[in-house]
């Protein structure tokens, strides 16, 4: 077998009849005439034509009712076109379209990225855009010709070349294929079928790209150069791709396209339906039938499930009902059609068919292993399957003929590989290796070697075969038991892959989620997610199926969890969908919110896990959430009973009245214990903030509200004021960053002023990047003098305003100055000075410093984005070595510093006791600046804790210095180097510091994609020696 496997490395596959040595060089020196050349295009061009023409949309098991209308996914970077950056609606584009010159008339994007899970259709909407380009519908003149390659199918071939990735296309006719390609190569199409997950970091790929079509490479290389657009730059790409390749593949890509295949609508999948069974009633009765299982039917929506269900329900037996009311997982259809399928063995006995299955499982995982989907006949008698089986009509519901070939057979779908070979490795028993290299190896090794973890559809499929009394329906339909001890070993498995990879972000949270929902064992669940503090979802694009999984995974979490969604793009949900089969009772009953005449919304899933009582989250954000009236309905319900959620952001998000309105009457519920509540970049009404003003006169619990860039109209600040006002209002902590208009400010503060005069309970007001004005700063200070307030954080403001506040307690230098001499009268109030973002200078650092040397109270100072320069640092480091100065926390984050101040902060470090937090990020301090600055650290009398270095200009020459610090400092807990220069030796360097007992350190930044695999091996080794550290 070995000598066999060795062959079918060396050699292309079966179908891939490349043209010979010989004839490739007789092209290549072919010498034509101008009129030949464009003659033999035509002809090439024909035969193309004719060649997809004949795939014929019949072929494609579902492609008569996929709509090629795609939706664009594009990276959410802030827009300025749009209010706050917030994308308003999907962009859909028809796939017939995606090449198509833009409005200007320049060509669009040349590379176009196709992704969608496994059974969306991705190769079915391709093989429909094959079809209409040879029919002319399409793109009309763009392409001479389109090369499809099927990815999967040379993924075992050791080496190959661009050349014969073309000439296999053509491999039916003779002549100078290259030299006519490439008379106009901007007019070539490449399809990259089934584009693989890639294996090596990218940069290690680059120096063996090539552009020379003839050079052979590795497949992995020759696709990179692809991508990278070192072949054939002037061509365009189409390439079809699973979400989990997208992560490295994005970082390849420029001006691309990139679209997302949309899930059956229930328009669509019931036309479906009605086109699979012979009689209306029949399909209609699955279909209403399957609308009873939540959990089949959004599944359904893929298409691939639905063409299954389809075509094992023909003719519906008893029993059929209840068996589809128990399907719940992804698993358990699969394992409902191979038993239907056995259930239709005419001709043969039982025992044969599942004689042929177990061939059939064999065969899948070898080729698996292999990175082979096509197989001959001689491969099928291998694994026991006879001429007499392939023609049975048995086997057609698993095999079919290659596209081209008499005797070569591939899977009718991958996702029957993935599924069969799952199930081999469910039954495996010592007898089962005769075929494979894998006698002495563990389990923990064999589901390794997948490389994919738990995006592998092989993973999650085994993981669904394990579950709890599924080992029944496994052996009915394979006549064979499950393997024992196999769970507790994949158990045990997933347990230390979440403890190796989960922190340094190397598991995609819901690759895991689908896993848990697949074995379906909630306390198992719970166990798992309680190991994890936060869950981070933002991926472009998620399904209806990702929810339901991630909502089965967190309604059970005992631990206290925070989650960060982005539901812009969450496929599968339907506006008009009405909310009625899938709500019980208590979801319909309150009709002061009208809850029955409202559809279901995309956060209705999570809003059923957060209504779950032993559901825990105490942090929810959401981002590009559109806050309909369905969305605040369904989060209107989780306040009703949730006693654990304390903190909800929105970020960038829409709220229309509606939904905000119906919110707020949650938030309003006894029961609700919401503690802050936040909104970053949001566009709100004000209507919308009356409805939260009665919340602030309500609520017991909500003590924090935050708005942060939410641009607010001074109508709609009055309104929120009066609820501030309330007698009841029990608010602490109020922020309006960046959140006034212009022309408005002077009226908001005037209502703000009598806030602070009328609410004793508000101890902290942020109105920072807010054009305040001088006569807006004198209307707060009138209310300061009557509040509790100890925080304002302030900008924008002249040197008069300053007088106005030194007054009382505490923006342009000679402002500042006028500032501090308020703040040396004001011992024991000022804890926190915050003069962001306020056009200082260095002139102002005398001030301050003698602010440091005189008021003990003060232990934060924020100067963020200022330009204090290494002359107004001297002075802040003058006051920082006074005995009497305490400062804990100071910020200077792009103040302009370069390696210049670092001795005078060495010199503070040798003194100062006090200071635990030092932020110096974007300020070009250099290798030489902090070798000094390390001096310092090292210092007995340095108590730092937290040092953060980003984008300092740092490279590998500083991190002996930064290691020695590691070494002898035991109180840094946290280091921050992310934004520098630093490579596989520095990062080993310190890898070696952080890995000794003396180093306290338990969080590490650093960018990481660069980095080799011998550094990634140091790092996980220090992760194992150290679990509690965080990358």
């Amino acid at each position: 077998m070995n000598s066999q496997k060795k062959r079918k490395d060396m050699e292309p596959a079966c179908t891939w009849s490349l043209l010979s040595e010989q004839k490739a060089a007789s092209n290549s020196q072919a010498s034509l005439s101008w009129k030949e050349l464009i003659d033999s295009r035509e002809i090439f061009r024909k035969h193309l034509k004719e060649k997809y023409l004949n795939i014929g949309v019949h072929k494609c098991y579902h492609g008569n009712h996929i709509e090629s209308r795609l939706l664009l996914v594009k990276e959410h970077g802030i827009s300025e076109k749009t209010p706050c950056g917030i994308p308003q609606q999907d962009n859909f584009i028809d796939m017939g379209h995606v090449f198509d010159p833009d409005e200007e008339g320049c060509s669009s994007s040349q590379t176009v990225v196709l992704q969608g899970c496994a059974g969306i259709g991705k190769t079915a909407v391709v093989h429909k855009f094959m079809f209409d380009w040879a029919a002319g519908m399409v793109t009309p003149g763009r392409f001479d010709s389109l090369i499809y390659v099927n990815c999967r199918e040379i993924s075992h071939i050791a080496n190959l070349s661009a050349a014969d990735l073309i000439t296999n296309t053509f491999q039916d006719i003779d002549g100078p294929i290259l030299d006519v390609i490439l008379v106009y190569p901007e007019k070539l199409l490449f399809i990259l079928d089934g584009f693989p997950e890639l294996q090596h970091p990218v940069g290690n790929l680059e120096e063996d790209l090539s552009a020379n079509p003839q050079e052979q490479k590795p497949v992995e290389t020759l696709l990179h150069s692809f991508v990278r657009k070192k072949l054939f730059p002037e061509s365009s790409l189409l390439i079809i791709a699973q979400p989990a390749t997208m992560k490295k593949l994005h970082s390849l890509l420029k001006q691309s396209i990139q679209a997302e295949i949309i899930w059956f609508t229930n328009a669509e999948k019931r036309a479906y339906f009605l086109s699979q069974f012979s009689g209306a009633n029949a399909a209609m009765r699955v279909f209403y039938e399957l609308q009873q299982n939540q959990s089949l039917d959004i599944m359904s929506s893929l298409p691939i499930i639905s063409w299954m269900i389809c075509s094992v329900l023909q003719s519906q037996e008893d029993g059929d009902r209840s068996l589809m009311r128990s399907l719940q997982t992804m698993t358990d259809v699969y394992l409902f059609y191979f038993s239907k399928c056995l259930k239709t063995l005419t001709g043969i006995s039982v025992w044969k068919g599942q004689s042929c299955l177990w061939g059939l499982c064999s065969l899948a995982a070898e080729g698996l292993q292999n990175q082979q989907v096509l197989f001959e006949i001689h491969d099928l008698r291998i694994h026991g399957i006879g001429v007499y089986d392939i023609n049975c009509t048995f086997l057609n519901h698993f095999l079919k003929k290659s596209e081209g070939s008499v005797n070569v057979y591939t899977f009718l779908h991958f996702s029957f590989q993935e599924f069969l070979t799952a199930v081999f490795y469910a039954l495996k028993n010592d007898g089962n290796w005769m075929f494979f290299d894998q006698v002495g190896k563990t389990w923990q090794e064999i589901f390794q070697q997948y490389g994919k973890g738990f995006s592998s559809l092989t993973i999650q499929f085994l993981f669904g075969l394990l579950r709890k009394g599924k080992g029944k329906a496994v052996e009915t339909t394979f006549g064979r038991k499950v393997s024992p001890g196999l769970r507790e070993e994949l158990l045990k498995w997933t347990e230390k892959e979440i403890k190796d990879k989960y922190s340094m972000l190397q598991i995609e949270p819901m690759d895991l989620f689908h896993c848990l929902y697949e074995i379906q064992e909630e306390e198992y669940a719970e166990k798992i997610i309680g190991d994890l503090q936060s869950i981070i979802l933002l991926q472009p694009t998620y399904t209806k199926m990702d929810i339901l999984a991630m909502s089965f995974c967190v309604k059970s979490s005992h631990s206290h969890l925070s989650v960060s969604l982005k539901c812009q793009h969450l496929i599968g949900f339907e506006e008009e969908e009405q909310a009625s089969a899938f709500m019980t009772p208590v979801f319909t009953l309150n009709q002061s919110f009208k809850l029955h005449n409202l559809p279901v919304s995309r956060l209705h899933l999570l809003c059923q896990a957060l209504r779950n009582p032993c559901c825990k989250i105490k942090d929810l954000k959401l981002i590009f959430c559109h806050l309909t009236a369905s969305c605040g309905r369904d989060l209107s319900l989780v306040f009703e009973t949730n006693q654990y959620l304390t903190d909800l952001e929105f970020v960038k998000n829409t709220l229309e009245d509606s939904g905000m309105r119906l919110l707020c009457e949650g938030l309003k519920q006894p029961n609700c214990v919401l503690q802050t509540l936040r909104l970053y970049r949001c566009l709100i009404s004000p209507a919308s903030c009356g409805a939260l003003a009665a919340v602030l006169s309500t609520s017991q619990w909500l003590t924090d509200l935050e708005f942060r860039e939410t641009k607010l109209e001074a109508s709609a600040l009055k309104l929120l004021c009066e609820g501030l006002k309330d007698p009841n209002c029990k608010l602490q902590k109020l922020k309006l960053c960046a959140s006034f208009l212009p022309e408005s400010s002077e009226v908001v503060c005037n209502y703000l002023a009598s806030v602070l005069i009328c609410n004793p309970n508000l101890t902290e007001l942020d109105l920072s990047e807010n054009p305040l004005g001088d006569t807006g700063v004198k209307y707060l200070c009138e209310g300061l003098r009557h509040s509790n307030c100890k925080v304002l954080s302030t900008c924008y403001l002249t040197d008069a305003s300053c007088m106005e506040l030194s007054s009382f307690l505490q923006v342009r230098d000679i402002g500042v100055q006028h500032l501090c001499e308020g703040l040396q009268h004001a011992q024991g109030i000022i804890e926190s000075l915050v003069l962001s973002q306020c056009s200082l200078s260095a002139a102002c650092c005398e001030s301050l410093a003698q602010v440091l040397s005189s008021t003990w109270s003060l232990i934060r100072l924020l100067l963020i984005n200022n330009k204090i320069e290494d002359l107004g640092l001297k002075w802040l480091c003058e006051g920082l070595k006074q005995p009497d100065c305490q400062l804990k926390d100071l910020a200077l984050w792009t103040c302009h510093l370069t390696g210049e101040c670092c001795q005078d902060f060495c010199n503070a470090l040798y003194t100062n006791e006090y200071l635990r937090d030092l932020d110096l990020s974007d300020n070009a301090l250099g290798d030489e600046g902090m070798q000094v600055l390390c001096e310092g650290l090292k210092h007995p009398s340095c108590k730092l804790q937290t040092l953060w270095l980003a984008e300092c200009h740092l490279t590998d020459a500083c991190c002996g210095a930064l290691a020695s610090v590691l070494n002898r400092n035991e109180n840094l807990t946290l280091l921050d180097l992310s934004g520098n220069d630093l490579k596989d030796f520095g990062v080993q360097m310190l890898c070696d510091a952080l890995i000794q007992p003396i180093c306290k350190l338990q969080t590490f930044y650093i960018d990481s994609d660069h980095l080799h695999e011998e550094t990634f091996r140091k790092m996980e080794a220090l992760k194992m020696s150290k679990p509690g550290i965080t990358w």
